[in-house]
């Protein structure tokens, strides 16, 4: 027996691999998808009961990321530069990966 196919055999299986584990994992979108959607059923559901009381503390929770906006360097906010920052990082991640 020649070591060609098998060689060529262990190539192609490693490249399948690698195929397959670069792909993303669909149950773990599901997953994530499903606890979203959980959360988003939970809000509304106390939404519901309680609608007012609600609405004032989320009010009061999104009134605390008012700092957040306001500008820190050069006009942009912390928000804005974590964004920049974020846009870098997964810019470098795909970059890196293709190497």
């Amino acid at each position: 027996m020649s070591r060609r196919p098998f060689l060529s055999r262990t190539h192609r299986a490693r490249a399948a691999r690698a195929r397959q584990s670069a792909s993303g994992d669909p149950g773990g979108t599901m997953r994530l998808a499903v606890l979203v959607a959980l959360i988003l059923v939970t809000l509304a559901v106390a939404a519901g009961f309680r609608g007012e009381e609600t609405a004032q503390a989320i009010g009061g929770l999104a009134a605390r990321l008012g700092p957040l906006a306001e500008p820190v360097l050069l006009g942009a906010s912390v928000l804005e530069l974590g964004a920049i920052a974020a846009v870098i990082a997964v810019c470098a991640l795909i970059l890196w990966r293709r190497r």
